[in-house]
């Protein structure tokens, strides 16, 4: 029997698990579309192959693409520098995954690395490492020497931007932050939603689409509690609920 939960499809990223190469989504990602009403189903790579792609993204009610320890590739946005963590195949099938997104109107919430990903496929530029840029002072990246839960807490504001989609939850929040690489240049057709108050971009959104946001923070951590997290997860769920009726 069909169910009527959306059903939303995860992008899945390249992991050593055990000496051995898997394909893998973080926990909470799961849980956090469980928890709002959604159906997770999990990409591999191989989605991106033509004869499976069309098939699959049509099973698709949302599409959520997560952060992820990898970064975007240099060649994606013209730049030269050397990139050690990289996952090729998960940007195949994430920049797929947007170019259908935009095609179709089907809702998108890009998370760290999807935000970057959202970018550069509109033409936008990164930044691949913000700590070279002047002018950045906020504590955007993670202290890895600290526990998971430490490195997850709230460390700064975002200022929410007027007439963005973002913009009915409110004018500011604190937010976590774990990232390298960061927007540059704006991307096409895209919206600055929010930024922090040293004027890293924060948050984007694909002006003429019902809901493609993308967020450089990780709102999937506390998905149950955070206000802004509830927010996006919700409204995230209401869109892929319409667009599954």
């Amino acid at each position: 029997m069909p169910t009527s939960r959306p059903i939303i499809a995860i992008v899945s990223c390249h992991k050593m698990v055990d000496g051995q190469p898997a394909q893998a989504v973080y926990q909470k990602y799961i849980d956090a579309i469980q928890h709002y009403g959604g159906n997770p189903i999990l990409l591999p790579y191989t989605a991106a192959d033509s004869e499976n792609f069309d098939a699959l993204v049509a099973l698709a009610d949302g599409i959520v693409l997560t952060g992820s320890y990898s970064n975007v590739a240099p060649i994606r946005y013209g730049a030269s520098h050397v990139e050690e963590k990289q996952d090729l195949n998960r940007d195949e099938l994430s920049f797929k995954l947007l170019a259908y997104s935009a095609e179709s109107g089907t809702p998108l919430l890009a998370v760290c690395r999807g935000l970057q990903e959202m970018n550069v496929h509109f033409n936008g530029t990164l930044h691949p490492d913000w700590r070279e840029v002047e002018g950045f002072y906020e504590q955007h990246l993670e202290d890895n020497t600290q526990p998971l839960e430490v490195q997850y807490q709230p460390v700064h504001d975002v200022i929410i931007q007027l007439k963005g989609k973002l913009a009915a939850f409110g004018d500011e929040w604190h937010v976590n932050s774990l990232h390298k690489q960061a927007i540059n240049k704006v991307g096409e057709g895209l919206f600055v939603e929010a930024l922090a108050r040293d004027g890293l971009v924060e948050a984007i959104s694909l002006i003429e689409h019902p809901f493609m946001i993308g967020v450089q923070w990780h709102p999937e951590l506390n998905y149950a509690q955070d206000g802004f997290s509830k927010f996006l997860f919700t409204e995230f769920i209401h869109y892929a609920s319409q667009k599954k009726s």
